[in-house]
C-alpha cells in the first residue's frame, strides 16, 4: 500500500549522473516539496512501490532502463503522477519515443533554467491536484447518487440539490477535457519543434506543406475531420527523416545516389514505427506511409495503383513535391510556384493523381494563400493588450513555436515576450483577435 511520507508534495527526481542530482537538490532546497533522489529507473521504481509520488524529474539517457522506458512503467504504478522528461539536444529522435511510450507530460531541455524549471513543477503539481481533485469529486457523486436512490423523503428537493451538484461537476469534468486537448495538440506541437530544432529538417517546409494539404482538402470538398488529418499528415511527413544517417538527412534528392534514394525513401516506415503507439493518429500514419505511392503503381513500398492509394497519401504527395521545387530540394534550379506547378503537372497520370493536380492548378492561379510566405503582418509586441488572443501559431525566425493558436493574451504573456525580444534581439509579429467588451464582462 502506498503511503504519504509527509504533508508537502513529493517530487522525485531520476538521474544517473550524481552532479545532477545535486544540482536538482540544490535548486529544491527551500521549496515547499519533499524531494527524493534515485540513480537509476530501477532504483525509482522500487522508491514509487511504496511511496506516493506527485512528480517525476527523469533523465532520457541512463544505462539498462531509459527515461522513456522507466516513465512508461511509472505510469502505470502510478497514473495520476505528473511526468517531466529531461533530455539534451542531441535525444531529440528519443524524446518522440518518450511522448508516446512514457506518456509524458512535459519536457525541458539541458542545460534548463532554473527558474522556468521551478514555473513548471510547480504547474505539474497543480494539473495533479486538480486530476486527484476531480477524481475525489467524482467518487463523491457517485456515492450521493447511490444514495439518493434509497432516499424516499425531500425527493424533490434532493434532486434538485444533486442536480446542481453534477452540474458542477460536469463543468469541472469539461474543464479537464479541455486540458487534456491541450495537452495533447502540445503533444503535437513538441513532435513539430523536434522537426524544426533539427538542423537537417525544415519547419518552414513542414509548415508550408501542411498548410497546402489542409487547402488542397478544402479544395476537393473533405470535410473538416479529414483536412485536420491532411494538415497534420504535412507537418509530419518527414518526421520518420530522424531514423536517417545524418548526411542522407542534409543531402538534396536529386544529388543523392541510387542506393542513398532507396534509403531515403524509408523514411516514411520510420515514421510509422515512431507514431505507431499513438492510434488515435492512425488516419495520419496512414498519409504518410503511402506517400511515396505513384499513381501508376511505380511507387513505395506496396506498388499500390490509383485510388487504392488513400486520398490522403495522394494529396500529400502533390503538396511535399510542389515545396520541395520551391525550396530547390528536388532540383538545382529555384523554382516560381509556376514552375513548380509544371513540374508537378508533367507527371499528374503517373506520379500523382490528375485530380489532386487540377486542384493544386487552381489554388496558384487563383492566389491562394498556400504557406507561410503568404502571411500578413500581425501587431507587434507593444501594441498586444491583455484580452486579445491568437488566431494564428506564434513562431520564431528559426520556426519554433512560442505560442499555441487560441492563447488569450494576459499581462504575463506580454512581459514574456517582451523579455523574448530583448534576449533574442527579434521583433515578432503576432496575429490577434480583440476579445468583446461583453467577453470581458463575462471573464470578470
Amino acid at each position: 500500500m502506498l503511503t504519504d511520507s509527509s504533508q508537502l508534495p513529493v517530487l522525485l527526481c531520476v538521474d544517473d549522473e550524481p552532479g545532477i542530482l545535486k544540482s536538482l537538490q540544490r535548486l529544491f532546497v527551500g521549496q515547499p516539496y519533499q524531494l527524493q533522489l534515485a540513480s537509476s529507473g530501477k532504483q525509482a521504481l522500487e522508491l514509487m512501490a511504496t511511496l506516493k509520488i506527485h512528480l517525476i524529474i527523469s533523465d532520457m539517457r541512463m544505462p539498462e532502463m531509459n527515461g522513456a522506458e522507466f516513465l512508461a512503467q511509472a505510469a502505470k504504478l502510478q497514473p495520476d503522477c505528473y511526468r517531466m522528461l529531461m533530455t539534451g539536444y542531441a535525444d531529440m529522435a528519443s524524446t518522440v519515443q518518450a511522448i508516446n511510450l512514457g506518456k509524458i507530460h512535459s519536457y525541458v531541455q539541458k542545460p534548463w533554467n532554473n527558474q522556468e524549471l521551478l514555473v513548471l513543477v510547480d504547474e505539474g503539481l497543480e494539473k495533479y491536484r486538480l486530476v486527484r481533485a476531480n477524481k475525489q469529486l467524482t467518487a463523491q457523486v457517485a456515492r450521493q447518487n447511490k444514495e439518493l436512490k434509497v432516499l424516499n423523503h425531500n425527493l424533490e428537493e434532493m434532486v434538485i440539490q444533486r442536480t446542481a451538484q453534477l452540474k458542477k461537476t460536469l463543468q469541472k469534468l469539461k474543464v479537464m477535457l479541455q486540458q487534456q486537448e491541450l495537452d495533447h495538440k502540445a503533444t503535437k506541437e513538441v513532435l513539430y519543434n523536434i522537426i524544426s530544432s533539427n538542423p537537417a529538417l525544415s519547419g518552414e517546409f513542414a509548415l508550408n506543406v501542411s498548410q497546402t494539404c489542409a487547402v488542397l482538402g478544402l479544395q476537393l470538398g473533405l470535410d473538416s475531420e479529414q483536412r485536420q488529418h491532411l494538415r497534420q499528415a504535412g507537418l509530419f511527413s518527414e518526421l520518420g527523416k530522424l531514423g536517417l544517417p545524418s548526411q542522407l538527412q542534409q543531402t538534396p534528392y536529386y544529388q543523392m545516389s541510387m542506393v542513398e534514394r532507396t534509403q531515403y525513401l524509408q523514411h516514411p516506415q520510420y515514421a510509422e514505427e515512431i507514431l505507431a503507439p499513438a492510434l488515435h493518429l492512425q488516419p495520419v500514419i496512414e498519409a504518410i506511409t503511402q506517400q511515396y505511392e505513384k499513381f501508376n503503381g511505380a511507387g513505395e513500398p506496396s506498388h499500390k495503383v490509383g485510388t487504392d492509394i488513400c486520398q490522403n497519401a495522394r494529396i500529400l504527395a502533390v503538396a511535399r513535391d510542389f515545396w520541395l521545387y520551391v525550396f530547390q530540394r528536388m532540383s538545382p534550379q529555384k523554382h516560381s510556384f509556376d514552375q513548380a506547378l509544371e513540374q508537378i503537372h508533367r507527371q499528374q497520370g503517373a506520379w500523382y493523381d490528375p485530380e489532386v493536380v487540377a486542384a493544386l492548378r487552381e489554388m496558384v492561379h487563383g492566389g491562394t494563400r498556400m504557406g507561410s510566405e503568404h502571411e500578413h503582418q500581425g501587431v507587434t509586441v507593444a501594441e498586444l493588450q491583455p484580452g486579445m488572443t491568437l488566431k494564428h501559431n506564434l513562431y520564431n525566425q528559426k520556426k519554433l513555436l512560442l505560442l499555441p493558436k487560441g492563447q488569450q493574451i494576459l499581462a504575463s504573456t506580454i512581459q514574456s515576450l517582451q523579455r523574448y525580444e530583448l534576449k533574442h534581439q527579434e521583433q515578432l509579429q503576432i496575429h490577434v483577435e480583440m476579445a468583446s467588451p461583453l467577453d470581458q464582462v463575462e471573464e470578470e
